[in-house]
């Protein structure tokens, strides 16, 4: 006689992951880190066009970096969700590259190769602190201290969440909830306005599965940056 595998986690949680939408920085290759940015106008239309894919989930509650690129793409979502105030949150922001920050990479790369070298070879990477700026490791502890908030914010069951943030502090959110280590974040790559979705595992309770990553069919027609 056979039996159904008992479910111990009967609510599951969803979380939405969503980069904000093209900047000048994300055109011309910069170091954007904490500058605060705002979208290009085709940034605009992405952001619209995510608005429109997920116009239709309701959202317990929308959380965005404060800085205006991402704050601006949590808009637009946040428009038909009227009833769901937007979360800001510092710790969502970007890497800060202090010294560095709006300038081309290939500035950098001329500027300080030694710091450039360390920064392309991810055995070096995280052991970098940007002059005027942060730690990589810095950064890796405030993403996940804001990513263990926001699920501790939310015990309810069946809650949708969403993230609007940045290349890199997606990389770190995801990495943590998928219990990855600091390194393995730079192995995913986020595309302006793309949605990446993790439903907790129905057995194991605060244990996530990515069911989308990085997905931008709402994109068609309208195109994107193919950069970090």
């Amino acid at each position: 006689m056979s039996t159904s595998p008992r479910i111990f986690n009967p609510s599951p949680r969803t979380i939405y992951l969503v980069r904000h939408g093209e900047t000048e920085g994300n055109l011309d290759d910069k170091a954007q880190g904490h500058f605060d940015a705002s979208l290009t106008e085709r940034g605009k239309i992405q952001a619209e066009a995510v608005a429109k894919r997920l116009s239709n989930i309701e959202f317990s509650a929308i959380y965005s970096s404060d800085l205006r690129r991402a704050f601006e793409t949590a808009q637009a979502i946040a428009a038909h969700r009227p009833e769901v105030q937007i979360q800001t949150r510092p710790q969502l922001r970007e890497y800060d590259f202090g010294d560095f920050e709006e300038i081309p990479w290939a500035s950098i790369m001329d500027a300080d190769p030694e710091l450039y070298q360390r920064w392309k070879n991810l055995d070096t990477r995280e052991r970098i602190e940007f002059p005027g700026g942060e730690s990589l490791a810095g950064a890796w502890k405030r993403i996940g201290e804001v990513t263990n908030e926001i699920l501790a914010n939310h015990q309810q069951g069946n809650e949708k969440i969403l993230i609007v943030g940045h290349g890199g502090s997606l990389q770190g959110v995801l990495s943590h909830l998928l219990d990855l280590r600091i390194r393995d974040q730079w192995s995913f790559l986020f595309n302006n306005t793309s949605v990446t979705v993790l439903i907790e595992h129905l057995y194991t309770p605060n244990t996530w599965r990515t069911t989308q990553f990085n997905d931008t069919s709402h994109l068609n027609g309208i195109g994107f940056f193919r950069g970090g």
